[in-house]
């Protein structure tokens, strides 16, 4: 290349230099030149340039040549490659498709096979060319008998029914759907099996490539069961219109939006409405106006709610006259769940009624004389005890002036005159005790108190009745009697009838009083004498009214019977029994067994429980120290007590007396304050009660976990516990009374009553806005709904408790959610009360209301 350009050039300057030389100069001159050898040399060096080149161009040219052979045989061996390949894919295609191919043939044998519907293929004569296992076993043939064989030798006796269609099919290429078939077959319900078949032409190619008829296929479908169902439900609706004619009630349904159907037969027959006449809430002219309301609006809660709807009403007849009716009606469900239908009924109670008035009637007559009659006691008692009560007093005062003037005489004829006068005393006591008795009247005052120092002091009081005939008292407690809570003026009178009757009817014996307690908090007073006894008649009749054993008896020893069936009633209104074991001749026993907790529905608050909820606090604790400090410490804070020294019995006493709080140990016996405070959560009336945990243990975290309210360790810190039950006092809180309900008529209601009862109201329609309302200004108790929009009642307490200043809110949950223990679980430490709506008339509520915050009374 370049060294050869470059010599070629050099050798071209030398020629001309030679050639200018000789032109220019001399021939000679140019000789010289030339001799020099520089143009030989160029020559040279050229030539020798120019054959390696040749050399090199040599070498690649034989290079070029070899690469040209490779890349010829590199592309034959791929043409080959790509060759084989084509093929081998080409035979992979074929095998796929045919595997495919041999797929959906198999997928279509097996959806023919396993299809729930008979499927059959007949060529152009009407020969059976394919059937499934279906319409075998629908033609109960054995499966493939018939292949080859006429349509007809499956369907004997039916050429005529359908060979019309099957040549429609096939000349014509018609669908025919859905042909009702009956083939008599003795082995089906009835003797006849039902099917629906289904005809339409089988198409392929013919050799001019146009589309021909082939064959016709067969689609059947056993309706045998559909129709024994159908049919079945005809009868049944026949047989429930025969009913709906026949019933002497009024039959009815009604749509799931709550409106009657039209052609109630039965509904217009008895109240002359047509279908237009009571359409849509049309049904409710022919009711009468005062039952109205009360019908519409327990008609549209139970349409709400899909529940059974049950009511009474009055009915107007079409001949005017009004009817009382017990209504039910119940919900008709669809398969998925939803409401179908109602189907209801009026039954006319019209003479039940009456006769209900008039046993009322009769009932109110008897409670007007009983009351009569009991007030007529009540003032004769009155003006009886007065006089004799003076004749008591005076006799005692002269019998000390005639002892002072040593009269002994005259004092003996004075306590005779005392006697009697007591006596009678008596008698007028236990006749007015009777007569509450009778009339339901009896109050039952329950208080804490200890049951050793009550029978200690009967004792003592009966002690000189029992002396008086040379009888001994024998009198034993057990050391686990313990304390009490029940009517204890009643209990000291149950007690001094049994013993009085023991003395009564025991000379020169032995009268025994014996107390125990069993493991279930049950106490027994047995009263034991040694006297005369009874035999069986005597005690069967023993406990009758104005009866004693036998009318020997009562000349004897005196008395009118009244006693004994005056405590057995007592024993009953405190939860108790009294029972009695005797024989004659040898004495008598018997056995008052009374609950320690009485826990009746109807107990009056005791003397000195006046505090009732809004202002009792309850503490339970095993240690007498610990209760005695504690009840000191709250009574001087202006709170009612009262105490447990076990779980058991601080779960008894806290239903018992619903307190406004509760203070509770944590170990103790027989149930330790983790299970008190897990039952009391579990309770529905005490779920909400604050609940302190006060103990040496430090398990706070558990504590709340089970729902504490608060949490006090041992020793207590009794400023801590001042700041902990200032917030359970009630009084006349500054605020609103908060209502948060969604219902509008609910919560206007709700608002009217309390502002007329002189309460300040505000309201929410649901926890944002209320929470956005106690913000504004803090309420002194609110009226808290669960199920609202937006903000629910469980979220509404959580905002409102995890601010501090709130916590001290009183809530009460109003309600009619069907409250569940996971619910009550969550209100647990949240809210005060939880009221069921209905439960509660308005008045109540507003009590309620001023037992938590005070307020106008």
């Amino acid at each position: 290349g370049a060294s050869l350009a470059a010599l070629i050039a050099d050798k071209r300057d030398f020629a001309a230099r030679v050639v200018a030389a000789r032109r220019d100069v001399s021939f000679d001159a140019a000789t010289e030149i030339v001799r020099t050898g520089v143009g030989k040399q160029l020559m040279d060096a050229i030539r020798s340039e120019t054959a390696g080149l040749q050399a090199a161009t040599a070498e690649r040219l034989e290079a070029d040549r070899s690469r040209d052979v490779a890349r010829s045989l590199l592309l034959s061996v791929l043409a080959a490659i790509c060759a084989v390949v084509a093929i081998v894919l080409l035979a992979r295609l074929a095998l796929v498709r045919r595997r495919e191919a041999m797929r959906m043939s198999g997928l279509l044998d097996g959806v023919l096979a396993n299809a729930p519907v008979g499927l059959g293929f007949l060529d152009r004569d009407l020969k059976i060319r394919h059937m499934n296992r279906a319409l075998a076993v629908m033609s109960e043939r054995g499966f493939g008998a018939d292949l080859g064989a006429p349509i007809w030798a499956m369907l004997p006796n039916l050429a005529d029914a359908l060979g019309p269609k099957l040549a429609a099919a096939l000349n014509e290429g018609l669908v025919t759907p859905d042909v009702p078939v009956a083939v008599p077959t003795p082995s089906a319900p009835g003797g006849v099996r039902r099917f629906s078949m289904s005809f339409y032409p089988l198409r392929g190619t013919s050799s001019d490539r146009e589309p021909a008829i082939e064959g016709v296929g067969i689609v059947v479908l056993d309706e045998t069961l559909r129709w024994i169902v159908e049919e079945r439900m005809r009868r049944s609706e026949e047989r429930f219109r025969s009913l709906i004619e026949a019933s002497a009630s009024i039959v009815w349904t009604a749509t799931a939006e709550g409106s009657l159907h039209p052609r109630q037969a039965s509904w217009t027959r008895f109240t002359g409405q047509d279908d237009a006449a009571y359409a849509g809430e049309g049904f409710l002219d022919v009711i009468h106006v005062e039952d109205r309301a009360h019908t519409a609006k327990a008609w549209q809660a139970a349409v709400s709610t899909l529940q059974p709807y049950e009511t009474e009403h009055r009915l107007r007849r079409a001949d005017g006259e009004f009817r009382h009716m017990a209504v039910r009606a119940v919900p008709i469900l669809a398969e998925d769940g939803s409401l179908r239908e109602w189907v209801g009924t009026h039954t006319d109670i019209s003479e039940r009624k009456a006769a209900e008035a008039a046993v009322e009637a009769a009932r109110q007559a008897a409670e007007d004389a009983n009351r009569a009659k009991s007030q007529f006691l009540a003032n004769m008692s009155h003006e009886l005890r007065t006089p004799l009560s003076a004749v008591i007093g005076y006799s005692e005062m002269l019998q000390e002036e005639l002892e002072d003037l040593g009269e002994p005489a005259l004092i003996a004829d004075m306590k005779k005159i005392e006697s009697n006068a007591r006596h009678l005393l008596g008698l007028i006591n236990d006749v007015l005790d009777l007569s509450k008795i009778e009339a339901e009247r009896v109050e039952i005052y329950a208080e804490d108190f200890s049951v050793a120092d009550v029978v200690a002091e009967v004792a003592a009081t009966v002690e000189g009745l029992v002396a008086k005939k040379g009888n001994a008292l024998d009198l034993t407690i057990a050391d686990d009697v313990g304390t009490a809570h029940t009517d204890v003026t009643k209990l000291r009178q149950c007690l001094i009838n049994l013993l009085s009757n023991a003395a009564k009817f025991t000379e020169n014996g032995r009268v025994g009083l014996t107390v125990t307690r069993d493991a279930d908090a049950v106490l027994r007073f047995a009263v034991s004498d040694t006297g005369i006894g009874m035999n069986e008649e005597q005690v069967g009749r023993l406990f009758e009214r104005f009866t004693q054993a036998d009318a020997s008896t009562t000349r004897r020893f005196g008395g009118t019977g009244l006693g004994l069936s005056i405590t057995r009633a007592f024993a009953g209104l405190l939860g108790g029994t009294v029972e009695v074991a005797s024989v004659e001749g040898a004495g008598s026993t018997f056995t008052l067994t009374l609950p320690a907790q009485f826990a009746g529905p109807d107990a009056a608050p005791a003397q000195g429980e006046d505090g009732a909820v809004g202002n009792r606090i309850l503490v339970i604790d095993d240690d007498p120290a610990t209760r005695d400090l504690l009840a000191r410490f709250l009574e001087k804070e202006g709170f009612a007590v009262s105490t447990a020294e076990d779980g058991r019995q601080g779960l008894e006493r806290a239903r018992a007396l619903r307190p406004r709080a509760i203070l509770l140990d944590v170990t103790m016996p027989r149930m330790d304050g983790w299970s008190v405070l897990r039952a009391l959560r579990a309770d529905p009336e005490l779920g909400a009660t604050p609940i302190v945990m006060v103990t040496v243990l430090d398990e706070q975290n558990l504590a709340f976990s089970l729902g504490a309210t608060d949490y006090l360790h041992k020793p207590i810190e009794w400023g801590h516990l001042k700041a902990v039950t200032d917030r359970f006092r009630p009084g006349n809180a500054e605020g609103p009374i908060l209502v948060v309900e969604d219902d509008p008529d609910a919560r206007e209601r709700v608002t009217t009553f309390l502002e007329r009862e002189g309460f300040p109201v505000c309201s929410a329609e649901h926890g944002k806005l209320a929470l956005e309302a106690v913000a504004r200004e803090k309420p002194a108790l609110v009226l808290l709904d669960l199920m609202m929009p937006e903000m629910d009642g469980f979220g509404f307490l959580r905002a409102l408790r995890t601010r501090a200043e709130w916590r001290d809110i009183p809530v009460v949950v109003l309600t009619a959610k069907d409250i569940t223990a996971e619910d009550r679980r969550r209100l647990a430490g949240q809210a005060d009360r939880v009221i069921s709506k209905g439960s509660m008339s308005l008045s109540d509520l507003a009590q309620e209301v001023r037992g938590l915050v005070g307020g106008p009374a």
